[in-house]
């Protein structure tokens, strides 16, 4: 059944149809899957009761509707006319039933029915064209009012309020199937959107920019970067097809990200082989320095001895710590960015490190030195800050002793 109702939902799909429109279609063929089921007991009612040329005209639009949407599936960009077609037979329709019993309450309102083809016009194509089609439903109860004035009626239903009760909840039961699908739709296409938004920038951010148009640009007086880079990478790739070039990064970086998530850390950003996270931003932490050492303990030692996509891989990653500006740049493809001194110096940490090890500043020890065993590397040459003092991070204290005493 499920199987059998997507394929009626996919009649007019075609390669490249956006998610709005791909929406917008599948609502209008359930409407008129739902609507052409409901008509079908009224022909079979109306026949039985002699009502012939109602039963006809009805008939002909449950005939109609197939051939539609057959078409509909040959000519897919014809959407809108076909839709448009099919709204104005049934439109006809009603009005001709309308006549044919008689008036407004003596045809069971009818009419009502018109208020379906409102609210899907209103769901698929806009205010604009849900405007006329509403002014369309008011010219029909006016009509429906004044339409015994004009003519005789060839049928009188036995009992016009059973039939508008039955009419009431029909038009109800497909304006409520169309609302709860484009809501559920709508939810859906939301939701997918919400996700991707937040796997681009910080969760706090999100929340800014959706209760603000102003720019996003904060100051952090302590934060710890990270920069980390796979060594020999340009000579690597040199061999691969683009697959399995793209297909290395993404299992490397997205090995990473679940570290990163783990420890609750934020990634800004990669550049080509390039790894960046932040620690403290976009929410302050006392520990970050801590946290995104962690980070690249973890880093440097699931690469120890464990090929990535059959590839050893090896890494410099660099740290650094102080005070940063994080913020949004650009209107479209926007990014969450840092930038300041300290941003700089972490990029030099690790242009400047030694294959599979993870060099930290002067700052960034003097945060985790209780916590942390490094080993003083010296003094050496960074470009663009001269001499700097530098340490190499080792291990947590408690995993060097532990290691020491089963040695």
């Amino acid at each position: 059944m499920k199987r059998a109702l997507e394929f009626l939902l996919s009649l007019g799909a075609y390669p490249g149809e956006t998610e709005g429109k791909r929406a917008k279609r599948r609502i209008i063929v359930a409407g008129l899957l739902l609507s052409n089921l409901a008509t079908v007991p009224s022909v079979l009612s109306d026949a039985a009761a002699g009502y012939g040329w109602v039963a006809a005209a009805n008939a002909m639009v449950v005939v109609l509707v197939p051939f539609l949407l057959i078409y509909l599936n040959l000519a897919p960009h014809r959407f809108g006319l076909i839709v448009n077609i099919m709204f104005v037979a049934v439109y006809l329709l009603l009005l001709f039933e309308t006549a044919a019993l008689g008036g407004l309450l003596e045809s069971g309102i009818t009419a009502v029915y018109v208020l379906a083809l409102v609210v899907v016009a209103l769901i698929a194509f806009g205010v604009r064209v849900a405007t006329w089609w509403f002014v369309a439903f008011i010219a029909a109860v006016i009509y429906s009012v004044l339409i015994p004035n004009w003519i005789d009626p060839l049928y009188m239903l036995e009992d016009p309020i059973l039939d508008s009760a039955f009419n009431l909840v029909v038009a109800g039961v497909v304006v409520f199937a169309v609302v709860v699908y484009f809501v559920r739709q709508r939810d859906q296409f939301q939701k997918e959107s919400d996700d991707l938004l937040h796997n681009i920038l910080p969760d706090e951010v999100v929340a800014r920019l959706k209760t603000s148009s102003s720019m996003i640009a904060d100051s952090f007086d302590s934060a710890s970067v990270l920069f980390a880079d796979v060594v020999d990478f340009t000579p690597m790739s040199a061999d691969m097809t683009p697959d399995e070039l793209v297909g290395l990064l993404n299992s490397l970086f997205s090995t990473l990200d679940g570290f990163v998530e783990e420890l609750d850390l934020e990634k800004i950003k990669t550049v080509g082989d390039e790894y960046m996270v932040a620690s403290g931003i976009p929410s302050v932490r006392p520990n970050h320095a801590q946290a995104i050492a962690d980070l690249a303990l973890r880093i440097r030692d699931e690469l120890v001895g464990a090929p990535i996509n059959g590839h050893e891989i090896r890494m410099r990653i660099g740290i650094n710590s102080g005070p940063v500006v994080a913020g949004i740049i650009g209107t479209r493809k926007f990014a969450y960015d840092l930038w300041g001194d300290v941003v700089n110096t972490a990029s030099r940490m690790e242009s400047e490190g030694i294959e599979g090890s993870i060099q930290i500043s002067e700052a960034t020890y003097q945060l985790i030195s209780e916590e942390f065993v490094c080993s003083p590397r010296g003094e050496i040459s960074v470009k663009g800050k001269g001499k700097m003092r530098t340490y190499l991070l080792l291990s947590r204290r408690g995993q060097r002793e532990a290691s020491s005493t089963l040695t």
